[in-house]
C-alpha cells in the first residue's frame, strides 16, 4: 500500500460529484497518507464543481470529477483549526478521494487526482492554523498528501499490545526484586534503628535512617511502575477487544488509532521506569559478581585497628557525609563498591544481618 500516482481519475469518473451522498465520519476508507507534492493544483481551482471556484469548473466533459471541501460538509459549530491530520480524518471517509489538499494554512479539500499547473515562484509555507509546527500550503500553491489504505489496522493493534505486554511483563518481574529489596532494606534498617537507639548510638542510627530514607525512593518509583503496569493491563484488555471488532466505520478506527498512541507512550512510560528501577537496583547493589568482589575486604581494616589493635574486633561507629546510597552486599561487596568509588570513599561501614547485609558508604 501507499505508492504514489498523480492520475487515478480512469478508474473513478464521477467521484466527488454527488455532494448530497456525502456522509463524512462514517466508514473509512484510507488508513495512513503521505506527503507527495507542494504545487498549484489545477483541481483546486478548475476541478471544484460546487465551491467558491464553480464559475471556473472545467473537468465536466473531461473526467466529470469533482473536489469535495471540508468546509462545505462540516458544520462551523464542529470545524476543528486545522492540521495534516484533520483534513486526512476527514478526506478518509470521502469515497474515491485518493489525495488531499492544503492551502492557505486553513483550506482543506479532497481530489481523486491532482494536476501541477504553471505557477510563480512561491512556496508552500503557510503554517497550520491547528499546528504551527507544520505546513498547509501557501497562497497559490497546496500542500498534497497521497492517501492508501493498508487494511492492518487489527494488525497494527494486535502487534502494539504485543509488544506493550513485552515491556509490561518486564516491568513487572523488575518490580517483584525492586519490592524484596527495598522491603530487605527498610526491615533490616529498622531492626537495627531500633536497636542502636536503644544503646545510645545515634550515628549508627543515622546511618539506618538513610536506609529507610532511600527505601522510600524505592518505594516511590514502584508506585510509579505500579500505575504503568496497571495501564499496560488495561489497554492490553482494550486492544484485544477492538482488533476482534468493526474497524470500517470512521468511529471505531479512530479510537482504534487513538488506543494504539496510547500503548505506544505507555511502552514508552514502561521502558522510562524500567531504566529508573534498573539504576535504582544498580545502586543498591553493589558489585554484583562476588568472583569479581572476592577477598576486595582484606585490604579493609576495622577503624578502632588504627586507634587500639587489642579491640580491633570491638564494633564501631563511623560517621560523615556518605559517598553513594545504602547498598544489599557481602561484606566483599561492600568493599569492592568503596574500591570503585576511587576518588570520594575512604571506608565503609557494614551491619551484617539474618536476611541481609547493609553498606553505607
Amino acid at each position: 500500500c501507499g505508492t504514489k500516482s498523480k492520475f487515478s481519475f480512469l478508474q473513478i469518473p464521477g467521484a466527488g460529484m454527488e455532494p448530497g451522498a456525502i456522509k463524512p465520519f462514517t466508514n473509512v476508507l484510507k488508513d495512513g497518507f503521505f506527503g507527495v507534492d507542494c504545487v498549484k493544483d489545477y483541481l483546486f481551482e478548475h476541478g471544484d464543481k460546487f465551491g467558491d471556484n464553480k464559475a471556473s469548473y472545467k473537468l465536466g466533459d473531461i473526467t466529470n470529477v469533482s473536489i469535495v471541501h471540508y468546509a462545505a460538509h462540516v458544520p462551523k459549530e464542529d470545524r476543528e483549526q486545522m492540521t495534516h491530520e484533520i483534513c486526512f480524518e476527514f478526506c478518509r471517509t470521502v469515497p474515491d478521494m485518493l489525495f488531499f489538499g492544503l492551502t492557505n494554512g486553513r483550506e482543506c479539500y479532497c481530489t481523486p487526482y491532482y494536476e501541477m499547473e504553471a505557477s510563480d515562484s512561491s512556496e508552500c509555507d503557510e503554517v497550520c492554523d491547528g499546528d504551527k509546527g507544520l505546513i498547509c500550503g501557501g497562497k497559490t500553491k497546496s500542500s498534497l498528501f497521497s492517501m492508501h489504505s493498508c487494511s492492518n489496522t487489527a494488525e497494527m493493534l494486535t502487534n502494539t499490545a504485543t509488544s506493550m505486554a513485552e515491556v509490561g511483563g518486564e516491568l513487572t518481574a523488575l518490580s517483584e526484586l525492586t519490592t524484596q529489596a527495598s522491603t530487605a532494606l527498610q526491615g533490616g534498617a529498622t531492626t537495627y534503628q531500633d536497636k542502636f537507639g536503644k544503646a545510645g548510638d545515634p550515628g549508627a542510627s543515622d546511618l539506618m535512617q538513610s536506609a529507610k530514607v532511600f527505601a522510600g525512593v524505592l518505594d516511590k518509583a514502584l508506585g510509579v511502575a505500579g500505575d504503568v503496569k496497571k495501564t499496560c493491563t488495561d489497554l492490553h484488555g482494550k486492544a484485544i477487544v477492538a482488533a476482534s471488532g468493526d474497524l470500517t466505520s470512521s468511529k471505531t478506527v479512530g479510537e482504534a488509532e487513538d488506543l494504539i498512541k496510547e500503548m505506544e507512550a505507555t511502552t514508552t512510560k514502561a521502558e522510562a521506569s524500567i531504566e529508573e528501577l534498573e539504576g535504582l537496583m544498580a545502586a543498591m547493589a553493589g558489585t554484583a559478581d562476588e568472583e569479581v568482589a572476592k577477598d576486595a575486604a582484606k585490604q579493609y581494616y576495622p577503624a578502632m585497628y588504627f586507634v587500639n589493635k587489642s579491640f580491633a574486633k570491638m564494633p564501631s561507629t563511623c560517621t560523615g557525609e556518605a559517598s553513594e546510597k545504602p547498598i544489599v552486599a557481602s561484606l566483599d561487596g561492600c568493599a569492592r563498591a568503596c574500591d570503585n568509588d576511587l576518588h570520594e570513599c575512604v571506608g565503609f561501614s557494614y551491619f551484617p544481618g539474618a536476611a541481609q547485609q547493609q553498606q553505607q558508604q
